[in-house]
């Protein structure tokens, strides 16, 4: 009786638990640049879309500030201005309905933004193209349940370096989680792949698509700093916090501030060409 009384005393003890809380220190509210303009194959626009937040508080449940006032415009390589307009109705989104990405064209992005200058500049690459879209189980073998995935075949180009991100939509909502246990967007070079057809590849191959569902995979092609970007943010969000792990950072973008450098702008201006294939599941 003793020693059950010992052994429940432990039981016990480590089920014990202590509410800590955590104070973090505010910092000065930083510009967060989503802006990823493109040129779709099949439907090429001058519509294009700038959103632009402020970092908050560490533990908030609320949206990101949005950043309103900020005189935003695009300069291509040739001179060519284009200014964006910040929407009445969505505070801190700009918008252009005339601006037509050239393939091969560098466009830098510059920001004015209280009192400081922000500025980017990108090369828009040509896409590769998607042969073909259709649904079967899944290939790796990594997810334990079965049922269709969207799979994809494309020929990357010889002698051509190239990265790639992909857009997974179901039924019109973009889709990013992979899977139960990854977070992450799918990126990939071409350095073991140079020059072959890809057959039968899955880029979310976790989302399992159902009879009736229209699926749409978005393949856009991206600069080589771009793609260390995307991996090393994947990189952040799958730590796990063991000794393995990626220590929590910020990461480093391609906005600059050329007013005040240590204050640099978080996330990362995109110019890219873009495939996309689109079915219903049968």
């Amino acid at each position: 009786m003793r020693r059950i009384m010992l052994t429940l005393l432990c039981f016990s003890v480590a089920a014990c638990e202590r509410i800590v809380s955590v104070s973090v220190p505010d910092s000065p509210p930083r510009l967060v640049v989503e802006a990823r303009l493109e040129r779709v194959r099949s439907a090429v626009s001058g519509t294009q879309r700038i959103r632009l937040t402020t970092t908050d508080r560490y533990f908030t449940t609320t949206p990101p500030p949005p950043a309103r006032g900020a005189v935003v415009r695009v300069v291509d390589d040739s001179g060519k201005v284009v200014p964006f307009t910040e929407l009445a109705g969505e505070p801190g989104t700009y918008e252009t309905t005339v601006f037509v990405i050239t393939v091969g064209r560098s466009y830098t992005l510059r920001i004015a933004y209280k009192g400081e200058e922000f500025v980017s500049t990108e090369t828009a690459s040509p896409a590769v193209a998607i042969d073909s879209l259709w649904f079967i189980d899944r290939i790796a073998k990594i997810s334990p349940q079965a049922g269709l995935r969207a799979t994809i075949g494309l020929r990357d180009p010889p002698a051509v370096k190239n990265f790639y991100l992909w857009d997974q939509f179901v039924d019109g909502r973009r889709v990013v989680r992979p899977d139960s246990v990854g977070y992450f967007r799918v990126v990939a070079s071409d350095e073991f792949s140079d020059g072959t057809r890809i057959r039968r590849f899955q880029p979310y191959d976790g989302i399992i698509v159902t009879r009736g569902q229209q699926v749409k995979v978005r393949q856009i092609t991206i600069s080589e700093q771009a793609y260390r970007f995307y991996t090393a943010l994947s990189e952040q969000g799958l730590n796990d916090g063991s000794p393995f792990g990626v220590p929590p950072s910020s990461l480093r973008g391609n906005v600059a501030n050329l007013t005040t450098p240590a204050n640099q702008g978080l996330g990362y201006f995109i110019v890219a060409e873009v495939t996309e294939v689109e079915a219903q599941v049968p």
